[in-house]
């Protein structure tokens, strides 16, 4: 009877072990495995004198098994839980204040949250697997608990079910700023260099391309800082256009002239201009075709000198959208989205003395505008109370864009992850490797003649937490999610916020 008793408890220790890390009830798989494993602890008992005990032991455990997916059946048609439960499994931790979180979706009927103030959300999913969906309960969380709110969409759709659209229906009273590639006409103006300073404006514009030369970089970078100091000392108002005016070694002669004239800078001041622009000028000009061509180009009416920049909405608590469109304008939607990650990084330094309750940056398909700039962003914006929730279809999306190190520091910058369908092999084992192994037992049996042969083995392995094929054989909704925030994980069903 001790036997009996003894093989009881491994029985069911082992049907619930497989599935410890990812449900709280009992699992067919994990039921098989239990009395599989078992069996060949009684082939091995017969090696020891208990011999008439087995037949009973047996049958026992195959009546154990039949219970036990009568049980399991049964809870699941009546929808409540067994009495065997592991809380571990999910680890899935009670909310303690429903104030501060995002509902993303469900677990068996209970909600699963993310933290408001998360170090930052990386989502993946492939087209149709509903990331768009996922992304409109931030949408919605951000509207009803009045945060203000960056979006920027790298895809551009515009119809329904698109991020404009929920945005627009979700909106209420709150203030909204759509710049829209996708419509130029009613796009509201934008000025990202409002508010700038000679820093940054440097940045912006040399992010707006690619340097194969970095001589040529430099001396640009040189030639525009001293331009946009001027500037600011003649009280300039800084815009595309105001810039552009004054690019010119023969323009920004005279202005140079001119504050001294007003004794704004000494003589002195005024020489070593004159030197930047003989070093320097002729190397700036030809690089200013690359800014003059953005400028009239049909995006250039977006920008305007009474143009909104992203810290003047975010200071409104308004929301403001950036539509890009990849598909009609490739090379301007990569500048666009760029100078917009540059611009939200500009308010990020001013809202750290205003101390906002909380900011959303909301970054679908950051692939299609991806640059170091953004990973700064993530390093500097936690300070200021901005929480980030970058998207993209697949890691090698990222990848392509700018190289296997940048998607490892998207990663590395996010502690938070919600994996959708991936269809790619490769990319859903990239996404299993990250979720991690847990330690598992592998036993193997000998037959001879289709029967037991009494030998086998059995050894501890690492198994994937999520397999591969598990991530690819999510369906449309159903999503994995990973905190190392909370030390939680959970497969879910994706909570519809539209």
């Amino acid at each position: 009877m001790i036997l009996v008793g003894l093989s009881l408890v491994f029985v069911v220790i082992c049907a619930c072990y497989p599935a410890y890390y990812k449900s709280p009830i009992f699992t067919y798989k994990g039921i098989w495995i239990g009395f599989l494993e078992s069996f060949s602890i009684i082939q091995a008992i017969k090696k020891v004198a208990f011999e008439p005990f087995l037949n009973h032991i047996f049958f026992f455990h195959i009546s154990l098994l039949i219970i036990l997916i009568i049980e399991h059946s049964y809870n699941n048609a009546l929808d409540i839980e067994p009495i065997i439960t592991f809380k571990k499994k999910t680890r899935v931790k009670k909310l303690s204040d429903k104030n501060n979180q995002t509902v993303i979706g469900y677990k068996h009927h209970k909600e699963i949250s993310t933290s408001d103030n998360a170090k930052h959300i990386f989502v993946c999913g492939t087209t149709g697997s509903g990331k768009t969906v996922l992304l409109s309960n931030y949408i919605e969380s951000a509207i009803k608990k009045n945060y203000p709110m960056l979006i920027v969409d790298g895809k551009g759709d515009t119809g329904e079910g698109s991020i404009l659209e929920i945005v627009k229906n979700m909106r209420g009273n709150r203030k909204l700023y759509i710049v829209n590639m996708s419509d130029i006409l009613s796009s509201y103006p934008y000025n990202p260099f409002k508010n700038a300073t000679a820093t940054i404006v440097k940045d912006m514009l040399i992010n707006l391309t690619e340097w194969s030369e970095e001589h040529y970089k430099s001396n640009t970078e040189r030639y525009i800082q001293r331009l946009v100091h001027l500037l600011e000392l003649n009280k300039q108002e800084l815009s595309f256009e105001t810039l552009l005016e004054f690019f010119t070694p023969d323009r920004l002669i005279e202005l140079s002239s001119e504050l001294v004239k007003k004794e704004l800078i000494t003589k002195q001041e005024h020489s070593n201009t004159l030197e930047i622009i003989k070093a320097s000028g002729n190397i700036a000009v030809n690089a200013s075709a690359r800014f003059t061509t953005i400028a009239e180009s049909d995006i250039g009416k977006i920008f305007t000198k009474s143009g909104i920049d992203i810290y003047s909405a975010l200071s409104k608590n308004a929301i403001i959208l950036f539509v890009l469109n990849p598909l009609i304008y490739p090379e301007t939607t990569a500048i666009m989205g760029r100078l917009a990650v540059i611009d939200a990084k500009k308010a990020v330094s001013k809202l750290y003395t205003e101390r906002k309750e909380r900011v959303f940056f909301i970054f679908d398909e950051i692939n299609t505008y991806a640059s170091p700039v953004l990973i700064d962003l993530f390093n500097k914006s936690r300070s200021a109370n901005v929480t980030c929730v970058a998207a993209t279809q697949s890691l090698s999306d990222l990848d392509f864009a700018c190289g296997e190190a940048f998607r490892e520091q998207v990663i590395e910058n996010c502690n938070n992850y919600i994996v959708l369908r991936q269809n790619s092999a490769k990319n859903a084992e990239e996404w299993a490797k990250i979720f991690g192994t847990v330690e598992g037992l592998s036993v193997t049996y000998q037959l001879g003649d289709d029967k037991p042969t009494g030998r086998g083995s059995a050894r501890k392995e690492r198994r994937f937490i999520y397999h591969p094929d598990e991530i690819k054989r999510l369906k449309t909704g159903e999503a994995i999610y990973m905190s190392k925030d909370t030390d939680e994980q959970a497969e879910i069903k994706v909570r519809k916020g539209f």
